[in-house]
């Protein structure tokens, strides 16, 4: 039995302003990006929404996996200008900590033990190329783009792009993308791997939803631990990464739903698992 969060605990999930939050019955919430006007910049309000929503799906067993999208014609243009004329006036440790912020509320959705799934419906750029990037798989419309315009502003994408993306799409691409600020289309985005599926503008969200309900199929614990062991073998050497492999799957193994998985498939009927 799942024990809820105690009382109070991040009630500001109730209270939400800069973002949108629909659960779908199979459990996929889908997370909307609302300031369109900005192209759904991003502030900090926005990002202490969106964190406190990320942790809270850690913890609600009702939310199976998320999509993120945004409303009206972007996906999510970044930080917005006002926010980082902020950050300009800011002591510098104090701009660590404030940009530390940013990144912790990536690295929650990288870290969480369920599926994360961006549904890019537009312009995306700078910090939105990488809060997709911050998600396990992307689905982008037709109509999207993506670029990383941060050194016309005298500055580079500190956000994950640079960390990320570099064995996603590689160093040259990455460094083409960072140096030049052009922009690349979604079909251009696919070809080079920084998109799973491309489709049309009306059904991205739809197919996005469609592609977490397939991973819920799945065990929820063997998708946590994969995320978690995939995330860590991009910064470790080969053999810590089979050592992180065997713990993890030393763990898998004991639990019911491989057991279950395991019945299922000799007996050729489709498992049905509980997350123990």
């Amino acid at each position: 039995m799942n024990t809820p969060p105690p009382d109070g605990f991040l009630n500001q999930i109730d209270h939400l302003e800069r973002i949108g939050f629909e659960l779908a019955p199979s459990g996929v919430g889908v997370i909307t990006l609302t300031r369109p006007e900005r192209l759904n910049a991003f502030d900090l309000q926005m990002l202490a929404e969106l964190r406190s929503l990320v942790w809270r799906a850690n913890f609600d067993s009702a939310i199976k996996a998320l999509v993120i999208t945004g409303a009206g014609r972007g996906f999510c243009s970044g930080r917005d200008i006002v926010s980082l004329q902020y950050e300009n006036g800011l002591p510098t440790p104090q701009y660590r900590a404030y940009v530390r912020a940013n990144h912790e509320a990536f690295d929650d959705l990288e870290a969480l033990e369920k599926p994360v799934i961006a549904a890019i419906n537009g312009v995306c750029a700078g910090g939105g190329v990488e809060l997709a990037v911050a998600c396990e798989l992307r689905v982008a419309s037709r109509s999207a783009q993506f670029l990383l315009p941060e050194t016309q502003l005298g500055v580079i994408p500190a956000s994950g792009a640079c960390s990320r993306m570099i064995q996603m799409i590689g160093m040259g691409r990455l460094k083409e993308l960072v140096l030049t600020g052009d922009p690349i289309d979604a079909h251009e985005a696919w070809r080079i791997g920084l998109v799973n599926r491309v489709t049309a503008e009306e059904d991205v969200v739809t197919t996005a939803i469609s592609y977490a309900e397939r991973i819920l199929r799945r065990a929820p614990q063997a998708i946590g631990m994969a995320k978690h062991v995939i995330n860590a073998c991009q910064s470790v050497d080969m053999e810590t990464g089979r050592l992180l492999e065997r713990l993890g799957q030393s763990v898998l193994i004991r639990t019911d739903d491989a057991q279950n998985g395991m019945s299922a498939f000799t007996e050729k009927r489709h498992a049905e698992f509980h997350g123990k």
